[in-house]
Parts: structure tokens; sequence; C-alpha cells
């Protein structure tokens, strides 16, 4: 239960940062994608607490013309529902990601996760003392003093 406890508080910290996006510049996208509908998600699942919607969107490409539609879970909400933003993928089958995320917002998702994952341990480790039976605690032995053997 703590695990998952713990998964959860580290998933929603995570996801807080890595969901906050700025709109990429249309003129130069390859992808465009335009969000069609919106469902609610949460108050827990997979990506942490707090709801979240995932949205299908459908995605054109530039060069081609060609057309498909996509899930986009997290940075797109029922507001966007036909406005157009630039996206791209890292590998077909893989959902999209917003094309411009800034490096300040990176680098503090991850410190908060970095920080979350330690304190995480040292919790683990402090109730571990506290619930598990007591060891044997191992004691600091004296050294044996000899004497010298009486003539």
């Amino acid at each position: 239960m703590r695990r998952l406890l713990g998964y959860l508080l580290g998933a929603t910290i995570f996801n807080h940062f890595w969901n906050q996006v700025e709109p990429g510049d249309l003129a130069e996208a390859d992808l465009v994608a335009t969000a069609q509908s919106c469902e609610r998600r949460g108050p827990v699942a997979l990506r942490g607490f707090g709801f979240y919607y995932e949205c299908q969107a459908e995605v054109r490409v530039r060069s081609g013309g060609e057309t498909y539609t996509s899930t986009v879970t997290g940075w797109l909400t029922p507001e966007d529902i036909g406005k157009q933003y630039a996206v791209h993928t890292v590998r077909h089958g893989r959902p999209l990601q917003p094309d411009v995320r800034s490096q300040g917002q990176v680098f503090l998702g991850w410190l908060c996760t970095f920080v979350f994952a330690i304190a995480f341990l040292f919790l683990n480790v402090w109730i571990a003392r506290h619930v598990l039976p007591d060891a044997p605690r191992r004691k600091r032995r004296m050294p044996i003093r000899y004497e010298p053997p009486q003539p």
C-alpha cells in the first residue's frame, strides 16, 4: 500500500510539471493536431492524483496531407477543441507530445522527482525501523586486554 501511495505521489509531481506546455510554431510544424473530443479522468489513475483529460485529436501531416486520429493525454483540455497545435511524435504508435516545452519546466520536473525519490527512500527506512520487530542491535565490543603472563 505504501509503495502504491508513493508511486501515485511521485506520478502526480512528475506529471504536473511534464504537462506544462507552450504552443509551438504552426508555420514550421511537420504535424498539426486538432482536438476533436475530450474525456475527464481521475481522481486517482496511473498518472497520479487529480483530474486530467484524455482527448482524441486529428493529426495532419503537413507534407503529405494525410490525417490520422491519436489519443492525447494530459496537455489538451475541452477548451482546446477545434484549436490547432504543433506536435511531434518520438516513434509511430507513441502518443503525441507537445512541440515545445521550456527547459526550466523540464528541469523543475526532474528535480522534484529526484527530491521526492530521496524523501520516499528515507521515509521507507524510517518506517521500517519502527515497524519491524526489534532486530538484535550490533554492539561495539571493547577489545580484550590481555595481561602478560606472571613469571
